[in-house]
């Protein structure tokens, strides 16, 4: 067993926009937060997209558990079918969020048929030693949600992308008082 360690790994999305993906490790333990994309600069003729190196998640692909997406744009979610494609685990998102998920899914030939887990805001799952908490942010897109992920050694607030919108387009508003409770 690994040692009982927490440890953050960012594979795209530190220092750059686009790629966002960060692993999660806690033991053997592996929790993936958002497989995002990226479009190419000028100078990368020839490339349509850009995703994370994932790698280090197929070395270690016995112990990833889940995804967890925080929102449905491409630079959080485009590089899901190239995950899935090489390692099999659940994902978790908002209904909206993994209906754009199965968009991308679907131009997509996998082997196997992934399993979409939907959790609405304010919902909670247990994913291996992680619990995970969704919590309603406002963004340019509807359905985004902040994670509060706790774990063995303490929570981590993972914030997606959000914009404090006191009028957001399907009124569904920023959940400032679950974060204050963090």
């Amino acid at each position: 067993m690994a040692d009982r360690k927490l440890q953050l790994i960012p594979l795209g999305g530190l220092g750059e926009f686009g790629m966002n993906c960060l692993a999660i490790r806690y033991g053997d333990d592996i929790l993936v937060v958002d497989a995002g994309m990226m479009f190419p600069e000028e100078d990368l003729l020839g490339v349509d997209i850009v995703t994370p190196d994932f790698a280090f998640l197929e070395e270690n692909k016995e112990h990833v558990r889940g995804l967890v997406l925080t929102h449905g744009h491409e630079d959080h979610i485009g590089a899901t079918p190239f995950l899935l494609s090489s390692v099999d685990v659940p994902v978790y998102g908002t209904a909206f969020t993994l209906a754009l998920v199965e968009r991308r899914l679907g131009e997509h030939d996998l082997e196997f048929e992934p399993e979409l887990n939907a959790v609405k805001p304010g919902g909670k799952v247990t994913i291996g030693p992680f619990k995970v908490e969704f919590i309603q942010v406002t963004h340019s897109t509807v359905s985004a949600v902040a994670l509060a992920i706790t774990t063995p050694l303490g929570v981590i607030i993972h914030t997606g992308d959000f914009k404090i919108d006191p009028t957001p387009t399907d009124n569904q508003f920023f959940d400032l008082h679950t974060l204050a409770d963090y």
